[in-house]
């Protein structure tokens, strides 16, 4: 995250040293040491919340299964329709039953 090397840890430690001094250090780092776990613990914390509140596999998971129910009723509806010779008959009498029309006032008028 900060790409802090060696070199820049061993220079810390030193001015720390110089200015701690050696008798407190062992107190100053066990101190910043529980910062440093207190914001790393807070910061994951967040960070699964976060992800928790913004869950895209569930989402996809809920999306895939929706689309897998609809491929299921369309192929269940294409069955229906090729395989069932009554519902070619039936659309074929619905268009008879449109051509039978009754004729308008106007349309016996010029018949």
């Amino acid at each position: 995250m900060f790409d802090v090397g060696f070199w820049e840890i061993l220079l810390i430690l030193i001015l720390a040293l110089v200015v701690i001094g050696p008798e407190r250090l062992p107190g100053a780092a066990r101190t910043a040491g529980l910062w440093v776990g207190k914001a790393r613990r807070y910061i994951e914390g967040v960070k699964s919340d976060v992800e928790s509140e913004f869950d895209v596999t569930e989402f996809k998971r809920i999306i895939h299964n929706q689309e897998i129910q609809l491929n299921e009723l369309q192929s269940q509806m294409n069955e229906k329709h090729s395989i069932d010779p009554e519902d070619q008959t039936s659309e074929d009498s619905i268009y008879d039953i449109e051509d039978e029309k009754p004729e308008s006032e106007e349309e016996k008028d010029k018949g």
